[in-house]
């Protein structure tokens, strides 16, 4: 937790929690590729309204070619599911997940409806990073976020780094889409993120892996407008644009539930914390949230390795957003 851009706590619980952990934030990972997006946005590389297929025509395939990063970032895309006939075991080669990706079917017409994209988006807007930069996604947010904001982060590990990242569990089998719990969902979500292919490779929506302290000093930053520790990331008006609320849905085309977002960001709606005017944030695979609460200044990420079922995992986070809200009285 840090407040008014300074580390207040860090506190690691667990037989698996020691100095040398390392967390896998899964979709906590999208506002860190929301911010190198808006980076380049301010530097004039990539334009917010205009058609991605601009930059990368074969994106334009199944009815996409007039989908905007500003359409993915608020999870208007209209392609919320990943390709059924890809095969995960490809999912470190980079041109195998992009290319059916770019021909992946609409099933709105983009803009017009919200669904959230679990996995899509990372993927759309990291090749729109690696065409608009000529980095990849994996090596821009090292050289633009991790390193200068010195956050404890990859997206993804290289091999000697498997070693140190924390195995997730299935602590319920219960999801929002399964509240029987009878397809199992959550055990092979954990098959699936352990495998050390998963680990090693770049997935802009879910695998960055680091330290809640980390995470939260990227909330840090956004809390003190931009910057932290002398080092600009963002314009306080990108902040404020990007936290702002730009697409609500009373049920979300994917999830079924209320949504609200900002620019890569879960901004307003009736969730906690981010109902609260100005909180923004975002969870991970009922396992981890992370949000900046701009007044009190705070700015908190609470990571674990235990995936739990929905309503534990809502009660947690109301808990742990009532304990900082709490401590800042």
């Amino acid at each position: 937790m840090y407040r008014d851009g300074e580390l207040q706590l860090d506190e690691r619980l667990g037989t698996a929690a020691g100095e040398d952990a390392r967390m896998l934030w899964f979709s906590a990972t999208k506002p860190l590729t929301a911010v190198c997006i808006l980076m380049l946005v301010e530097r004039g590389a990539i334009h917010l309204d205009r058609p991605i297929a601009e930059v990368w025509p074969e994106f334009g395939q199944g009815g996409k070619a007039s989908c905007t990063p500003r359409h993915v970032l608020t999870h208007r895309g209209g392609f919320p599911v990943f390709p059924r006939e890809f095969d995960w075991v490809d999912i470190g080669d980079w041109d195998a997940v992009i290319a059916p990706v770019a021909g992946v079917e609409a099933q709105w017409e983009p803009g017009t409806a919200v669904g959230y994209h679990p996995v899509t988006y990372g993927f759309a807007l990291g090749e729109l990073i690696r065409r608009a930069d000529g980095r990849m996604p994996r090596d821009f947010m090292r050289d633009e976020l991790f390193e200068p904001l010195r956050m404890d982060a990859s997206l993804g590990v290289d091999e000697a780094g498997l070693a140190r990242v924390v195995q997730v569990e299935a602590m319920s089998e219960v999801t929002f889409d399964d509240p029987e719990g009878s397809e199992r969902r959550t055990s092979e979500m954990v098959e699936r993120f352990n495998r050390p292919t998963t680990l090693q490779a770049q997935i802009p929506a879910a695998n960055a892996i680091g330290t809640a302290e980390a995470l939260a000093r990227f909330y840090a930053m956004l809390e003190r407008g931009g910057a932290l520790g002398g080092r600009r990331i963002l314009e306080a008006g990108t902040v404020a644009e990007a936290t702002r609320v730009h697409a609500e849905a009373v049920a979300d085309r994917t999830s079924g539930l209320p949504s609200s977002y900002g620019l890569g960001f879960m901004a307003g709606g009736i969730w906690e914390p981010y109902c609260t005017p100005g909180v923004f944030g975002h969870g991970g695979q009922q396992c981890a949230v992370a949000y900046a609460d701009p007044s009190r200044g705070l700015a908190l990420a609470y990571v674990t390795n235990g995936l739990q079922d929905p309503a534990n995992y809502m009660r947690r986070i109301e808990d742990v957003v009532a304990a900082a809200r709490a401590a800042c009285e």
